[in-house]
């Protein structure tokens, strides 16, 4: 749940699994979000 979530996240000592439809659809917004900021020149910042 959510709980596990939150502490792989402060922790990074387990792995978050993703069923692969979902990760191609969750990746699908992502990739226009870093298509508008390569053509509007902008710097994408973090380490995604």
């Amino acid at each position: 749940g959510l709980e596990n979530l939150l502490h792989v996240l402060e922790h990074g000592d387990q792995e978050v699994h993703v069923d692969d439809a979902l990760r191609e659809d969750a990746l699908r917004p992502l990739r226009r979000m870093l298509d508008f900021t390569a053509n509007m020149n902008l710097k994408a910042a973090g380490n995604a």
